[in-house]
Protein backbone atom coordinates (compact mmCIF):
# COMPACT_ATOMS: atom_id res chain seq x y z
CA UNK A 1 0.00 0.00 0.00
CA UNK A 2 1.79 3.01 -1.26
CA UNK A 3 1.63 6.31 1.25
CA UNK A 4 1.95 9.56 0.35
CA UNK A 5 4.27 12.67 2.12
CA UNK A 6 3.10 16.06 3.14
CA UNK A 7 5.46 18.74 3.24
CA UNK A 8 5.75 21.71 5.29
CA UNK A 9 8.04 23.93 2.71
CA UNK A 10 10.42 26.50 4.54
CA UNK A 11 11.25 30.01 3.63
CA UNK A 12 14.28 29.02 1.11
CA UNK A 13 12.59 26.15 -0.70
CA UNK A 14 13.09 23.13 1.00
CA UNK A 15 10.81 20.34 3.01
CA UNK A 16 11.06 21.59 6.78
CA UNK A 17 8.99 19.09 8.04
CA UNK A 18 6.91 16.18 6.63
CA UNK A 19 3.97 14.15 8.05
CA UNK A 20 2.92 10.52 6.37
CA UNK A 21 -0.72 10.78 4.82
CA UNK A 22 -1.82 6.68 4.58
CA UNK A 23 -5.16 5.49 5.62
CA UNK A 24 -6.26 7.70 7.76
CA UNK A 25 -7.24 10.82 7.48
CA UNK A 26 -4.84 14.45 8.31
CA UNK A 27 -6.27 17.59 9.23
CA UNK A 28 -4.01 20.49 9.11
CA UNK A 29 -4.77 23.53 11.33
CA UNK A 30 -3.49 25.96 13.88
CA UNK A 31 -4.94 23.90 16.98
CA UNK A 32 -3.12 21.36 18.96
CA UNK A 33 -6.22 18.73 18.10
CA UNK A 34 -5.05 18.22 14.75
CA UNK A 35 -2.48 15.68 13.06
CA UNK A 36 -0.43 18.46 11.72
CA UNK A 37 -0.36 21.69 13.92
CA UNK A 38 1.15 24.87 12.20
CA UNK A 39 1.99 28.36 13.78
CA UNK A 40 0.63 30.93 11.39
CA UNK A 41 -1.89 33.10 12.36
CA UNK A 42 -3.57 33.09 8.95
CA UNK A 43 -4.75 29.05 9.24
CA UNK A 44 -7.66 28.18 10.98
CA UNK A 45 -7.63 25.83 13.92
CA UNK A 46 -9.14 22.77 11.53
CA UNK A 47 -7.44 24.28 8.36
CA UNK A 48 -8.06 21.26 5.63
CA UNK A 49 -8.05 17.43 5.70
CA UNK A 50 -6.28 15.49 2.73
CA UNK A 51 -7.93 11.58 2.70
CA UNK A 52 -7.84 8.86 1.13
CA UNK A 53 -10.02 7.81 -1.84
CA UNK A 54 -9.91 4.60 -3.56
CA UNK A 55 -6.55 5.53 -5.03
CA UNK A 56 -6.36 9.03 -4.96
CA UNK A 57 -5.63 11.90 -1.99
CA UNK A 58 -8.23 14.41 -1.32
CA UNK A 59 -7.56 17.84 0.31
CA UNK A 60 -10.58 19.47 1.30
CA UNK A 61 -11.08 22.74 3.07
CA UNK A 62 -12.81 22.57 6.35
CA UNK A 63 -14.29 26.67 6.22
CA UNK A 64 -11.52 28.39 6.45
CA UNK A 65 -10.93 31.87 7.35
CA UNK A 66 -8.39 32.44 4.52
CA UNK A 67 -9.00 29.39 2.40
CA UNK A 68 -7.09 26.55 1.11
CA UNK A 69 -5.47 26.88 -2.24
CA UNK A 70 -3.57 24.38 -4.76
CA UNK A 71 -1.75 25.49 -7.91
CA UNK A 72 -2.53 29.03 -6.85
CA UNK A 73 -6.47 27.93 -6.93
CA UNK A 74 -8.87 28.43 -4.32
CA UNK A 75 -10.23 25.10 -3.86
CA UNK A 76 -12.96 23.51 -1.35
CA UNK A 77 -12.44 19.82 -2.49
CA UNK A 78 -9.96 18.43 -4.99
CA UNK A 79 -8.12 15.72 -6.03
CA UNK A 80 -4.46 16.06 -5.16
CA UNK A 81 -1.68 15.63 -7.79
CA UNK A 82 1.81 14.53 -7.37
CA UNK A 83 3.75 17.94 -6.57
CA UNK A 84 0.65 19.92 -5.88
CA UNK A 85 1.38 22.40 -4.40
CA UNK A 86 -0.79 23.43 -1.17
CA UNK A 87 -0.91 26.77 0.57
CA UNK A 88 -3.28 27.68 4.14
CA UNK A 89 -2.25 31.29 5.53
CA UNK A 90 0.86 31.82 4.82
CA UNK A 91 2.53 28.41 4.99
CA UNK A 92 3.37 26.26 1.92
CA UNK A 93 3.09 22.51 1.90
CA UNK A 94 4.27 20.26 -1.23
CA UNK A 95 2.19 16.96 -1.50
CA UNK A 96 3.76 13.95 -2.75
CA UNK A 97 2.20 10.41 -3.97
CA UNK A 98 6.29 9.16 -3.79
CA UNK A 99 8.61 8.84 -1.06
CA UNK A 100 11.27 11.30 -0.93
CA UNK A 101 13.42 8.53 0.75
CA UNK A 102 15.60 6.65 -2.46
CA UNK A 103 18.75 4.99 -2.86
CA UNK A 104 20.30 8.63 -3.69
CA UNK A 105 19.29 10.28 -0.38
CA UNK A 106 21.50 9.99 2.48
CA UNK A 107 20.11 9.99 6.11
CA UNK A 108 21.49 12.78 8.18
CA UNK A 109 21.42 13.13 12.27
CA UNK A 110 17.78 11.86 14.17
CA UNK A 111 16.69 10.10 10.85
CA UNK A 112 16.51 12.87 9.03
CA UNK A 113 16.23 12.49 5.16
CA UNK A 114 18.55 14.61 2.91
CA UNK A 115 16.86 15.54 0.06
CA UNK A 116 19.41 16.11 -2.98
CA UNK A 117 18.88 19.99 -4.22
CA UNK A 118 17.55 18.87 -7.85
CA UNK A 119 14.38 17.50 -5.40
CA UNK A 120 13.77 21.14 -4.87
CA UNK A 121 10.66 22.39 -5.93
CA UNK A 122 8.92 25.69 -6.88
CA UNK A 123 6.66 26.00 -4.40
CA UNK A 124 5.74 29.74 -4.73
CA UNK A 125 2.65 31.61 -2.82
CA UNK A 126 0.01 32.43 -4.55
CA UNK A 127 -0.08 36.34 -5.47
CA UNK A 128 -3.84 36.89 -5.00
CA UNK A 129 -4.55 36.33 -1.62
CA UNK A 130 -5.25 38.55 0.82
CA UNK A 131 -4.57 37.44 4.03
CA UNK A 132 -6.87 37.97 7.07
CA UNK A 133 -5.51 36.79 10.77
CA UNK A 134 -7.37 35.15 12.73
CA UNK A 135 -8.42 37.38 15.90
CA UNK A 136 -9.68 34.71 18.33
CA UNK A 137 -12.91 35.49 19.32
CA UNK A 138 -13.21 38.72 17.64
CA UNK A 139 -14.53 38.70 14.30
CA UNK A 140 -12.90 40.98 11.53
CA UNK A 141 -15.40 42.95 9.76
CA UNK A 142 -15.24 43.12 6.19
CA UNK A 143 -15.65 46.95 4.58
CA UNK A 144 -18.50 46.60 2.23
Amino acid sequence: MSMATLYQMSENGSKAEQWKVGEKPVVVGRNGRVQVSIEDEGVSRRHFIISRDGEDYVIKDLNSRNGTWVEGRRVSAEKLRHNDCIQAGRTLFLFSERSAQSATSDKGPHGTVIVPTSMKLECRPAESIVWQEDAGSQEIEAAA
